[in-house]
């Protein structure tokens, strides 16, 4: 990969991590969001639940547009609406509005993401792998400093300051995104939908593969607040676990994604989210605090390559022009993935306890990942996506 293309990266990566540090910040509260409002154990999975399905609605019905040119459009005006939800979540009490908020930051981020993946598989498509994982490491240094600056602002303001200054932030913050650069990539002229492309076997496969792995994540992040907080800890030891765990994904996902590159996305994402299923199995088992955030740390390094390798395993079932279209099919599987999880998995924990919820929430995972394996066995990755129409220019403001 060259300096260039790392340099023409850069300020995807920037946005990926700020956006990306207001939903870590979120997660760090939750258990403090239970307990200070009064919500139960079902509401916070129903709140994170939502956020998942609005990005979900956002990236199926909005990313063939970042096919057509509009991705930079896109990025401005989900940063906008994130910011926005989250000037509401400042003075919110009732549960409504959180649930309402929430959907709007999901549906913020799911306008941006289609659009700046899209850019990282076309601007070295040889490798788009290596440039997914480093795309990574912007989102997930943003979303580990996000819950570990939001525990510090909650001990110095009160549960309420961490929405208010990552939304000042994220207005502060529209200015660069709006400039954005053009991805370069080969567009389509058409107005195409998302859908025909899960006509392809290849990528069926691939999108239960990641269906799958984020059943995992989507019970992660609506479980694991609840079950610090009810055995001792508060935000700070949440932000240190979010923390611990994503840390390892973003040193490996650049490794991860040239590993994909080369062995093949769908190979090394079978891998990774087998071993990542396994690891979150054993949540059910091990007692306290602690114990549990050193075993993130090796959870951190199956999901690096699996999550990286999942994206690889997408963006190689279609060509370069659907690039957008296909990433954001997968993002909106992906969150409803975790959307799916997120209320079960809250609920289970709360009628039956961590072990019951675990077994359950990995048994799900693994036989997803099963299904996924069996469709992509015997169709072959696009290796190289050709030009099939013109290059048109890119749409001004």
């Amino acid at each position: 990969m060259t300096t260039s293309s790392k340099r023409a990266l850069l300020p995807y990566q920037i946005v990926f991590g700020v956006t990306s540090a207001a939903i870590g910040g979120i997660l760090a509260v939750l258990g403090e969001l239970r307990d200070e409002l009064g919500f139960t154990d079902v509401g916070i999975g129903l709140i994170v639940t939502v956020g998942f399905l609005a990005s979900c609605v956002a990236q199926i019905t909005m990313a063939p547009l970042a096919d057509r040119g509009f991705g930079r459009q896109m990025a401005v005006a989900g940063v906008l609406v994130s910011a926005a939800a989250l000037v509401v979540m400042v003075f919110a009490d009732h549960f409504t509005l959180w649930v309402l908020s929430r959907a709007a930051l999901g549906f913020g981020g799911g306008l941006l993401l289609p659009g700046i993946r899209r850019a990282a598989t076309v601007l070295d498509p040889a490798n788009a792998g290596e440039n997914l994982g480093r795309l990574i490491v912007g989102e997930i240094i943003g979303f580990t400093l996000g819950p570990v600056i939001a525990a510090v602002l909650v001990q110095i303001g009160g549960l309420r300051l961490p929405f208010a200054v990552t939304a000042i932030g994220l207005f502060i913050f529209v200015p660069f995104v709006a400039r954005l650069p053009d991805d370069g990539g080969h567009r389509t002229n058409r107005v195409e939908h998302s859908f025909d492309l899960l006509l392809l076997r290849r990528m069926q496969g691939a999108l239960i593969l990641v269906f799958g792995y984020f059943l995992l994540l989507g019970a992660f992040e609506a479980v694991i607040p609840l079950m610090f907080k009810d055995r001792g800890g508060g935000v700070l030891e949440t932000g240190i676990a979010f923390t611990v765990f994503g840390l390892p994904i973003a040193f490996v996902s650049t490794h991860a994604g040239r590993t994909a590159d080369r062995l093949g996305g769908a190979k090394v994402a079978m891998i990774g989210m087998s071993v990542a299923a396994a690891i979150n199995l054993s949540y059910g088992f091990i007692p306290g605090i602690w114990p549990m955030v050193a075993v993130m740390i090796v959870a951190g390094v199956a999901d690096g390559y699996g999550f990286t390798a999942g994206q690889v395993a997408v963006s190689r079932a279609v060509p370069e022009r659907r690039q957008a279209g296909a990433l954001g099919l997968m993002g909106a599987v992906e969150v409803l993935g975790a959307g799916t999880a997120a209320l079960p998995a809250a609920a289970l924990y709360g009628e039956f306890g961590a072990r019951a919820t675990w077994v359950a929430v990995a048994s799900a995972s693994l036989v997803c990942l099963g299904l996924g394996a069996l469709r992509i066995r015997g169709t072959d990755p696009v290796t190289k996506a050709l030009p099939e129409e013109p290059h048109p220019p890119a749409p001004t403001m």
